[in-house]
């Protein structure tokens, strides 16, 4: 591991490759797995095989089907029933994305395809990181919404342009609010495409993105947090997670950023011996988050109150 004492500046300079050599049965490895890929072809991969716990698709059921006002058993209701989209995922009308920046102060363009457009809302978080890594493990509380809507009449077809076969594969636009935690320290953890078998995939940001979670949750796990500790906490915590890398085949690069400011002890790699046990470490070097607003400072309760 090398690292560049001394030098703190602002900016967006940096290097596109960073790394070290790897040794002959690294390299093995690699070429190894990025053969069968070319030779097995895409075709045999499915995403199911590394993201397994989940089915591909929820499709229409009537198993658990609430339909309001409508009375259960009739000919209407089967009907409905069997033909209304589940709404687990995000889609081309918006719908359950869980984008953790749509706070207060924010502006979504949402497409409109029917009459009156049947704007719904709700699924509110307290905190949340970026891909809800664990489904359900966001903070979620009961809560209201105050809502302005404005029309912009022949906006679908102004603004946005189809990236499908119809007029319909469009996707809404986000205006972020200005209402976030500010952190100005990160630990963040890669993830390439291969799988926790060493089985190469094609540019697959899922599984680089699983690969960055994973690498996360055992890293916090030798500070003295469980893996299901971490696991939910980086479902809930302001973690950013980005796409850094997906043209360089066949390796997506995904990261997961975690703001150090949130522990109360260093979790930064160091000489010394790992401590153990969440504990308070205070150092004068150790940089605070700086927040926009009156927001109180994010503590680790479970940690102990002795250094």
């Amino acid at each position: 591991m090398v690292s560049l004492i001394g030098v703190r500046f602002p900016g967006l300079t940096h290097p596109g490759i960073v790394g070290t050599a790897p040794s002959m049965e690294l390299l093995n490895i690699w070429n190894e797995r990025e053969r069968q890929l070319v030779e097995n072809g895409v075709e045999s991969l499915k995403l199911c095989e590394v993201v397994h716990q989940r089915p591909m698709a929820s499709l229409p059921t009537p198993k658990g089907c609430v339909l309001g006002k409508i009375q259960e058993g009739t000919p209407e209701w089967e009907k409905i029933a069997r033909e209304a989209a589940r709404t687990i995922p995000g889609r081309e009308n918006g719908g359950n994305c869980d984008i953790k920046n749509l706070s207060r102060g924010s502006k979504i363009y949402l497409p409109v395809f029917v009459e009156g457009a049947n704007l719904s809302t709700g699924d509110m978080h307290f905190s949340q990181g970026d891909g809800e890594v664990s489904f359900c493990g966001a903070i979620e509380m009961s809560g209201f919404l105050d809502l302005k809507c404005e029309i912009i009449r022949g906006g679908m077809k102004e603004y946005l342009t189809p990236m499908g076969p119809t007029p319909l594969h469009v996707n809404p636009i986000f205006e972020i609010g200005p209402v976030e935690p500010r952190f100005s320290e990160w630990l963040v953890f890669e993830g390439i495409s291969v799988d926790e078998s060493g089985r190469q995939h094609y540019l697959d940001a899922t599984v680089a993105y699983k690969r960055a979670v994973l690498n996360a949750i055992d890293y916090l796990s030798k500070f003295g947090y469980s893996k299901e500790q971490a696991y939910l906490l980086l479902s809930c915590c302001p973690c950013e997670g980005r796409i850094s890398g997906i043209v360089d085949a066949p390796n997506a690069m995904a990261t997961l950023a975690i703001p150090t400011a949130i522990f109360d002890q260093d979790i930064r790699p160091k000489a010394s011996k790992v401590p153990i046990g969440p504990r308070v470490v205070r150092k004068p070097d150790v940089l605070k988050c700086s927040y926009d607003g009156n927001l109180p400072t994010t503590t680790n309760l479970s940690s102990s109150s002795t250094s």
